[in-house]
């Protein structure tokens, strides 16, 4: 599931078009109200009330951090096998981006970081591992790396925590000192109902 950007296409916007702006604002209301939407059924599901944890849940990053699970789950990502597809696929996007300087500035990423965050011989086998000794369980290293392009490191350690304090992430320390997350489903179930009804809002605005 890399996450592709796409260049601009260089023209200007025609600000006489009135009844487009009026659409696109339409577009705005709506995406807007989304967002908020999404925010205000994570913390009312959220078992912490601590205001932490809240300020965490209605920040941009947990957005984008539900929708990785919600994909994972729409997509059917539920075998070892499917873990190790979306890992070579992850690698291949990595590995193109890293050969391409200027995508790499437009999207704010350094080769070292990207490079860091592609699956080894090392990594990989315990991605799979994990995986398969339980469905949907990630190292949160190897989450990390899945997040690269859109999060830091230390952003998914904070969503891992502040989800797990939420009651929406299973988070177990391992013998070895790393952590094993699982999720219970309740995020990308909020982030899904959200979805939904935003596609049939905008159907809605399209065909009244």
């Amino acid at each position: 599931m890399p996450v592709v950007s796409k260049a601009g296409t260089g023209k200007l916007l025609d600000w006489t078009a009135e009844r487009e702006i009026t659409a696109d604002l339409e577009l705005i209301g709506e995406l807007r109200r989304a967002r908020q939407e999404f925010q205000q059924e994570l913390c009312a599901a959220s078992e912490s009330r601590d205001e932490e944890v809240l300020e965490l849940l209605r920040s941009d990053a947990m957005y984008e951090f539900s929708e990785f699970f919600y994909l994972l789950k729409a997509r059917k990502i539920e075998t070892s096998d499917d873990i190790r597809n979306l890992a070579e696929a992850h690698n291949a996007y990595l590995t193109e981006l890293t050969r391409d300087d200027s995508k790499m500035r437009r999207i704010g990423l350094k080769r070292d970081r990207l490079l860091l965050a592609i699956f080894t011989s090392d990594t990989l086998p315990r991605l799979i591992q994990n995986w398969k000794d339980q469905a949907g369980a990630i190292d949160q290293s190897n989450l990390g790396r899945l997040l690269v392009t859109i999060m830091s490191v230390e952003t998914t350690r904070k969503l891992v925590v502040g989800a797990a304090k939420a009651g929406f992430l299973h988070r177990e320390k391992t013998p070895y000192g790393t952590f094993i997350v699982r999720s219970n489903g309740k995020m990308e179930d909020v982030y899904g109902r959200v979805v939904r009804d935003l596609r049939i809002n905008l159907v809605r605005l399209k065909h009244p």
